[in-house]
């Protein structure tokens, strides 16, 4: 047979009670499209159907109910039908077992279709629905993105031949890919407006975008538009630099104007940094050299990755599947585990089985925009890779800890550190210890025993940050290891610590190459509110907008004002206290930069720095970490000062900033810290 019956299929209820509900067929047994693969599954959504009559028009919508998949369905031909047969899967709920029989007839003259669908339950009802088939792809997207002024050129968007560099399968089909064509293989029918609004961000003050300027930006986006989520709408900008210049395209799992990450909707954006050196060889038109083949294919890369987080895929480490040859994982980390140019050689240009089953067939719920919370499933059982243990000795320690009590309401932070065990050898470990970067994986288990993977608000593809820990020699402490302090207290599913009680929390690091190191268990425990004062404040205190303001670590963004006002008041009425401090610490990062917004397509300094304020927020702040001595707070007291040093240098306070550095350097040096983090703060006084 010639004709193609796998694509998406609509219709109605026809018996036993005709015309009140509606189904979206999915059936996926056949070549639909040149270089997709067939996952041989059929599923659907159900849909409900209300009318309201008005005088001389009716209004018409539905709503979705449920979904539904069945896994390797039998499928029968004769010579003008097929005949599909299986048992139906309920993603969600309590179902009696029930039975799927689908007819599709066809004619060349006619095409394929309608298909009637018969579910059929253990107690012999059953249901039928006819479809008309509406298209080869199993779901349907708009894009739209938008480009800032610095970097309108040409190339706005990729369009890779797949024979333009050498470093390729041998068989690798010849074809011409861009976002729709790749996307168009997977399976999703992707509609990008050709009308990309231009933001200009010539400002002369601004130099690169925060994650908070960007969550502001999208929050505008998509408060233009009317209408609920969860629905297919994404959205990209193609910006020029972000903060960290390493970072080369940056999900956001962060909401619009009615909600946002931990409070839906979720998975709506994504931005892509057009000033990385991935994308200095990229010119208009075909490619003449290999360098310009190399930036075309790594920009076609990156726009498909990036949207592809937005589908609610974790890279593939993040899923024990490091070797997938799947547009979600990393060239280099495949490259580091199976030699040099592997992933290229292999890639397909395509996600891996288990991701096209996810993106054509998955719960809707939890593959469209807004939708279920990012990485959707982990929350619900052990998450991947939480019971990992080293067999003998490993080269690399990954040590957690921090102060193990915490106040009520306090943003938990934890050290994450990495130390090289070998006795002789350097390491080269890549140390981008946050999980926005995928290297790093914690969970969380709460007082009650459930077990939570966190997971980061925004997702960055980035060049590895590599560092070379030095071998232990002669037993001085410090080039063997790396630091970073990570705040983990909001994330996807919100607050992961909002409740009094034990807590433990452990990581997986998986850096460069066959690396999977677990991190001890370490035990952190949250206090109760003390007064009844402070369980009231807790109404206000564990919302969005604060758990946002705590991520971004500080936004001016209007969308978060009531955050910002929020953790002002924590500062002020809780000084003394590490719960005023932290919220301090907040805001005052919030007032040490300026914040740019994009008003009418514009890129205005919409608040300057403001140092003064920034260091009359944490004065108090200084003082308490002068008087506690506990090794806990060596890196937040050092953050803290580095902070107040440009704070003071910006106001020609430099005698103040030099005394504040060599009290840290005299106080660090009493609690025992390596000779190396001496040093560099002698470096760092004489720069001032």
């Amino acid at each position: 047979m010639s004709t193609t019956l796998s694509g998406r299929y609509q219709g109605l209820k026809t018996a036993p009670i005709a015309g009140y509900a509606e189904l979206d067929l999915r059936i996926d047994i056949d070549q639909r499209y040149a270089n997709s693969p067939v996952m041989n599954r059929v599923s659907g959504d159900f849909y409900q159907i209300f009318r309201i009559a008005f005088p001389g028009f009716n209004v018409t919508w539905r709503t979705y109910l449920e979904s539904w998949i069945v896994d390797s369905p039998a499928v029968t031909l004769s010579e003008n039908q097929a005949e599909i047969t299986g048992s139906v899967r309920f993603w969600k709920g309590t179902h009696p077992t029930t039975q799927i029989r689908i007819l599709i007839p066809w004619s060349d003259p006619n095409g394929v279709g309608p298909a009637q669908v018969t579910f059929t339950a253990a107690s012999g009802s059953s249901s039928t629905y006819l479809c008309d088939r509406k298209s080869d792809c199993f779901r349907d997207l708009n894009l739209e993105i938008d480009v800032c002024k610095s970097v309108n050129i040409e190339p706005l968007l990729p369009s890779y031949d797949t024979h333009s560099h050498p470093i390729r399968p041998p068989d690798l089909p010849q074809r011409i890919l861009t976002i729709e064509e790749s996307y168009c293989e997977t399976g999703i029918g992707v509609a990008i407006n050709p009308d990309h609004t231009v933001i200009d961000d010539g400002n002369s003050n601004f130099i690169s975008w925060s994650p908070a300027e960007l969550h502001d930006a999208m929050e505008q986006h998509f408060s233009k538009y009317r209408g609920g989520w969860p629905k297919w709408e994404m959205w990209g900008l193609m910006a020029g630099t972000f903060d960290n210049p390493n970072v080369g395209g940056i999900m956001f799992d962060a909401g619009a104007i009615y909600g946002g990450a931990g409070e839906a909707p979720e998975r709506q954006g994504f931005a892509l940094f057009r000033n990385h050196s991935w994308f200095n060889n990229l010119v208009p038109g075909a490619p003449a050299t290999q360098a310009q083949a190399w930036a075309m294919r790594h920009f076609l890369y990156t726009w498909v990755h990036e949207a592809g987080h937005a589908f609610n895929f974790l890279h593939s480490w993040n899923k024990n599947r490091p070797d997938a040859l799947s547009w979600m994982n990393y060239d280099w980390k495949y490259d580091q585990r199976n030699g040099p140019n592997s992933f290229w050689s292999n890639f397909r240009f395509r996600f891996d089985d288990e991701e096209l089953t996810h993106i054509r067939h998955g719960d809707r719920a939890s593959v469209i925009m807004g939708g279920d919370p990012w990485s959707s499933g982990s929350h619900l059982e052990d998450p991947p890779g939480i019971h990992s243990q080293v067999d003998g000795q490993a080269p690399i320690e990954l040590l957690l800890r921090s102060k193990e009590y915490f106040e009520f309401m306090e943003p938990v932070s934890i050290e994450l550190r990495l130390r090289n065990l070998l006795p002789n050898l350097p390491l080269y470990l890549d140390t981008r210890l946050n999980p926005e970067f995928g290297s790093v994986i914690i969970h969380i288990r709460r007082p009650y025993g459930r077990m939570l993977m966190y997971a980061p608000i925004c997702c960055k593809l980035a060049t590895p940050r590599i560092t070379v820990l030095m071998p232990l020699i002669e037993g001085v402490e410090g080039e063997d290891r790396y630091s970073e302090t990570i705040s983990i207290s909001y994330g996807v599913y919100g607050f992961y610590f909002d409740e009094p009680g034990e807590y433990l929390v452990r990581a997986l690091y998986q850096g460069s190459g066959d690396v999977l190191i677990p991190s001890n268990v370490h035990r952190i425990r949250i206090g109760r509110p003390l007064t009844k004062e402070e369980d009231r404040l807790a109404q206000d205190f564990f919302t969005y907008p604060v758990g946002m303001s705590l991520y971004l670590n500080g936004s001016r963004s209007p969308f978060l004002a009531k955050g910002a006002d929020v953790l002002e008041d924590v500062a002020d009425q809780y000084k003394g206290s590490y719960l005023g401090a932290k919220a301090a610490m907040t805001m005052a990062n919030s007032y040490s930069q300026p914040f740019f917004r994009v008003r009418e397509n514009i890129l205005y300094e919409e608040f300057p720095p403001d140092p003064e304020k920034a260091l009359a927020l944490t004065d108090p702040v200084l003082t308490l970490f002068k008087k506690d001595t506990a090794k806990s707070n060596n890196l937040s007291y050092h953050q803290l000062v580095r902070s107040r040093t440009e704070n003071l240098v910006a106001l020609g306070k430099d005698a103040q900033a030099k005394k504040e550095v060599a009290t840290l350097r005299r106080n660090l040096a009493k609690r025992g810290v390596n000779l190396p983090v001496l040093q560099e703060l002698d470096d760092f006084v004489a720069s001032i």
